[in-house]
């Protein structure tokens, strides 16, 4: 399949016209490939090697040990009753009336007061 490709991308190439160059495009080519600018190069220092040190870990000993701990305390289930049904897939055994928020229910009964 790569064969074929290439042979497709070399037949297409062979459509493109070759342009010409200009009379001593070559030479000024190769002479300022010769000449070192010496302008805006930067010299760069090698690093020195960095000793190992214990507070480059600072941030993730804490972040590691929460983790832990999280894995510990969900797979010990210690937690399950500070969590929604949702996360345990236990179902909520409140067999208490729902509050009405809307209160729809409330007005309901305000107006069977009102009206008798």
């Amino acid at each position: 399949m790569e064969k074929d490709m290439t042979d497709s991308i070399d037949r297409v190439l062979a459509f493109a016209t070759v342009p010409e160059l200009p009379p001593g495009a070559v030479e000024r080519l190769m002479a300022r490939i010769d000449v070192p600018v010496a302008g805006n190069v930067i010299q760069l220092q090698p690093r020195s090697p960095v000793r190992r040190n214990i507070f480059r870990y600072a941030a993730a000993l804490p972040l590691a040990a929460s983790l832990a701990l999280g894995i510990y305390l969900g797979a010990k289930g210690t937690l399950d009753f500070a969590l929604p049904a949702a996360v345990t897939g236990e179902v909520a055994s409140n067999d208490d009336t729902p509050d009405d928020l809307s209160g729809v229910s409330e007005a309901e009964q305000y107006a069977e007061d009102n009206l008798s």
